[in-house]
């Protein structure tokens, strides 16, 4: 059944839940009519006997046989025909009907009280047996009615959901096909939709049916899942660009420099100044491979990063130690506000040190001469923020929201012509992983302040 169709699916569940419902109304309906007709039929057999009774005359009047037994004829002449009476005394002597009648025999009068139902001759009757008293005697009454006519109207009804369940049964599944068809059509168009389209037209949308109903919302998830992986890969695309782009550079000057080695005899020196421009270019693209195999695996799986508690303040002092030497180099000066209380957080201490580290370096690669790169942590409520700040040139509203993007340099002014643009990138992925995100607060000629609040 798990290669039906989904419409012949739901014809199939439909056509069995509407058959046990055919069935169980049918049998309902049959016990229903069947109790009716037996009602009745328990109606007029009280009846008689009570007419019966009537016709015995009250309890002290006397009557001779003769008497009693034409007075009890003339009772049984307004009964239908075939529709025996009988009247017995006490030791099963007939009174009614006539000798010339057929009794019934002793055994159906002994079952007195409640109707029942016995078969005589080949033929079914509905009995009522009861005793009677009149001029102190008992006599034993007996009413039938063969149930000819009610056996052939429950065989009649009978036929009758024969025929008709099944008729109906088939016109509603041809009916619930028709409608399953109807229902899932636009199923099929957006299904059609969807295949159309590919990694080269993932602009492509499928149309909404504004009908506020499961399609328009399946429609809607569509586009959203499109949308997204639209985006996913154009951000693939132009990852694959810059990359290519960014390895091209180190590649064409490696290659030229090794060309114009080998081009004639050199002394010494000029092999050797030739070799560390080769091996600087080779640093650059190490950094470069592995700046992108850490944003591929972030992408991937994330940063696996378990959190404890990490001295903020400590792990600053080490960073900038780390750093020190190359701000030194370019007269910036790299200072951390101490002082307070130590700061803890929960953080991953590798992680976390690689996220100032890049801070850091962004920070003294941004800000000239004479300035200054400040690192603090503080505790604010119940988190802690760990913030660089430097005195650089600042960067442009234009800039602002694109400075965490992958190779994204900012204005050649604020020395976006070195680096990759990986590095702000990467921090923030780790920031991620600390579920926080960091924060720029900036303004041209105003330096930057980047930001991070962790749980403490």
């Amino acid at each position: 059944m798990t290669n039906l169709s989904i419409r012949l699916r739901l014809t199939l569940w439909y056509s069995a839940v509407l058959l046990a419902a055919f069935l169980v109304f049918g049998f309902g309906m049959w016990l229903a009519l069947e109790h009716r007709l037996m009602a009745g039929l328990d109606t007029r057999l009280a009846q008689r006997l009570q007419g019966m009774e009537n016709a015995l005359g009250p309890a002290g009047e006397v009557h001779s046989k003769s008497k009693l037994q034409r007075e009890l004829s003339e009772f049984a002449s307004e009964i239908p025909a075939g529709e025996p009476i009988q009247l017995c005394d006490r030791v099963g002597t007939v009174i009614l009907p006539n000798p010339k009648q057929a009794a019934f025999p002793q055994k159906f009068a002994e079952r007195a009280g409640e109707p029942y139902t016995a078969e005589r001759s080949g033929r079914r009757f509905r009995i009522l047996t009861g005793l009677l008293e009149s001029a102190g005697e008992t006599y034993v009454a007996l009413a039938a009615i063969p149930l000819d006519d009610t056996l052939a109207v429950m065989r009649d009804f009978r036929r009758l959901l024969a025929v008709l369940i099944p008729a109906i049964l088939a016109l509603a599944c041809a009916g619930g096909y028709w409608l399953s068809l109807r229902a899932l059509r636009p199923v099929d168009q957006i299904t059609a939709v969807a295949r159309s389209i590919s990694l080269r037209n993932l602009a492509s949308r499928i149309a909404v049916p504004r009908t506020g109903d499961e399609l328009q919302r399946m429609s809607e998830t569509w586009n959203e899942v499109l949308e997204r992986l639209d985006a996913a890969v154009k951000r693939i695309r132009q990852f694959t660009a810059d990359a290519s782009h960014e390895l091209r550079t180190p590649l064409a000057v490696i290659r030229a420099t090794a060309e114009l080695a080998l081009r004639k005899e050199r002394d010494p020196g000029e092999y050797r100044r030739a070799l560390g421009e080769i091996e600087n270019q080779a640093a650059l693209m190490t950094d470069l491979t592995e700046s992108l195999l850490t944003i591929a695996r972030a992408d991937f799986e994330g940063f696996e990063m378990p959190l404890g508690a990490t001295d903020l303040q400590e792990l600053a002092d080490a960073e900038v130690q780390r750093h020190r030497a190359r701000a030194d180099a370019k007269g910036v000066r790299l200072n951390v506000l101490t002082g307070g209380p130590r700061v803890v957080a929960k953080a991953n201490g590798p992680g976390l040190g690689r996220l100032i580290g890049i801070l850091i370096d962004n920070a003294i690669k941004h800000t000239p001469a004479g300035g200054a790169v400040t690192i603090s942590a503080a505790a604010r409520g119940g988190d802690a923020v760990l913030s660089v700040e430097d005195t650089g040139e600042g960067i442009s509203a234009a800039d602002l929201p694109h400075i965490f993007e992958r190779f994204y340099r900012a204005d050649p002014a604020r020395g976006g012509g070195s680096g990759f643009g990986l590095g702000l990138s990467i921090a923030q992925a780790i920031a991620q992983a600390h579920g926080s995100r960091i924060a720029v607060e900036s303004s041209p000629g105003a330096g930057a302040r980047f930001s991070l609040v962790l749980e403490a």
